[in-house]
């Protein structure tokens, strides 16, 4: 860190003090200046800084945002635990942070970076987009047949994630070799048309895929990637505010009012109630929506209700959930197709006291794996399985990386990996472990097997990728 970026951090913990919540907000910017020093890898896309990053906001933007409201915590969340809860988080996050590092080992962006811009100059731009063109038909496929595939739904649906590292591939290539823009800015727009019309709205998955290809060169802090990340941090802002103006609404228009997770209206009046639907917002909903959205994001009140349950209502359950994860993780559904659909919210009810929507109202609420982790083993022993947990996920960026003699496809493999399954605080360990290593054998093999295949299907006439 230079002696600029210092004072700046200094001057901010200072002003920590003067805020309705002190320690909680300078230990926010403390573990967050820990999370950058020790994850920032210049050469190798920022996926480890992301997968952290991503919880950190939603450990600490309550707590901001109560700070500018001019609010203690107390005041903004209706749970009497909830600083215990924020407090547990950052401790929780220390914990991942040193493991995912210890996982990962040392940098191989110093080592790869030369194989990586040998290899992305000599690829076509034209080429690139007609395969994100066909990778996104073939995920649309994959996810389509994944239902009538019985114990193989979930390695299709691993499958088609495939695609994010096409586009992943595709958006890094537009931004070294600065051209085919046009292109690149009309698979963001066919993406975020995808994921709009869809039921959970998952737009955000291009825009994650977009910010961690604008910054993964080492030049990423400055210049046009730079500004290509930050117009993304606001255009997602703005898009997450709009959408959750609108979602509540538009998710009745499409299941009619079943409240289940199914859509039952064809696209073209999808777009149109999507059009009338934002057509109506005003400055009021908006900030009403802002608001929401924050508590949208922030995910630390059921770990801070189930600390009011556990150990006084209910002991702890001496590492009864992660076995439970471990265990449904080793007998798969294709060995077990009758093995019963996870409901989160089961689990949520039963620790923290209270109902809470499940599937039958079309969600599914979890307590994350920081909170099972603590009715595992304590505020202090729920450190040893989160800390595990950081390192096998810094050991799949590792195997990812490496392990293929083309390091740009190994990125784009751990991008999409730990972008998706392992960057959120809400998912339980359940879901999170099988996912995951699920997601990790699927993405590895292909790589093996495919990545050569891939690059020289995609290389411009005439190159070889001997340099790759």
């Amino acid at each position: 860190m230079n002696k600029g970026a210092l004072i700046f951090v200094i001057f901010i913990g200072a002003l920590s003090f003067f805020t309705p919540n002190p320690g909680l907000t300078l230990g926010a910017i403390a573990i967050a200046v820990f999370l950058f020093k020790l994850l920032w890898r210049p050469g190798e896309p920022p996926i480890l800084l992301y997968c952290l990053g991503f919880q950190w906001l939603q450990a600490t933007i309550l707590t901001f945002y109560a700070d500018f409201q001019g609010l203690h915590l107390l005041d903004v969340d209706n749970s009497p635990a909830i600083v215990k809860g924020a407090w547990l988080t950052l401790w929780g996050l220390l914990a991942l942070a040193i493991g995912v590092r210890l996982g990962a080992g040392a940098n191989y962006g110093l080592v790869s970076r030369e194989s990586v811009e040998a290899t992305t100059s000599e690829l076509s731009v034209r080429r690139l987009f007609l395969a994100s063109l066909l990778a996104i038909a073939l995920a649309y496929v994959l996810e389509m047949s994944a239902p009538f595939m019985g114990g193989l739904r979930e390695p299709f649906l691993k499958l088609a994630l495939l695609h994010w590292v096409v586009i992943y591939i595709f958006v890094y290539t537009v931004f070294s070799q600065r051209q085919g823009y046009g292109h690149l800015t009309l698979i963001l727009g066919i993406e975020l048309l995808i994921g709009l019309i869809g039921f959970f709205s998952d737009f955000k998955a291009i825009l994650i895929v977009f910010f961690l290809a604008a910054l993964a060169a080492p030049t990423a802090l400055r210049g046009l990637r730079l500004r290509i990340a930050l117009a993304l941090i606001v255009f997602s802002l703005a898009l997450g505010v709009v959408w959750t103006s609108i979602k509540i609404d538009y998710r009745e228009f499409l299941n009619r009012g079943t409240e289940q997770q199914i859509v039952l209206v064809p696209v073209s009046d999808r777009l149109g109630k999507l059009v009338e639907l934002t057509g109506e917002l005003n400055w009021d909903k908006l900030s009403k929506s802002t608001k929401t959205l924050v508590n949208r994001i922030t995910y630390i009140h059921y770990f801070s209700e189930s600390t009011r349950m556990v150990p006084d209502s209910i002991p702890y359950e001496g590492g009864r959930l992660w076995l439970e994860a471990i265990q449904n993780f080793l007998v798969p559904r294709l060995l077990n197709p009758d093995k019963p659909i996870i409901d989160d919210s089961v689990r949520t009810a039963y620790y923290i006291g209270f109902e809470v929507y499940g599937v039958e109202r079309g969600t599914s609420i979890s307590l994350g794996y920081m909170a099972e982790s603590y009715i595992d083993f304590g505020p202090i022993g729920m450190a040893a399985p989160i800390f595990l947990w950081g390192m096998f996920l810094g050991w799949t960026h590792r195997r990812l990386s490496r392990s293929s003699r083309f390091p740009l496809f190994g990125y784009a493999c751990s991008a999409v990996l730990l972008s998706f399954s392992a960057s959120y605080l809400e998912q339980s360990n359940i879901k999170a472990l099988g996912g995951t290593i699920l997601a990790f054998i699927v993405l590895y093999f292909v790589q093996k097997i495919l990545s050569e295949k891939f690059y020289l299907l995609v290389a411009m006439p005439g190159k070889d990728l001997n340099s790759g």
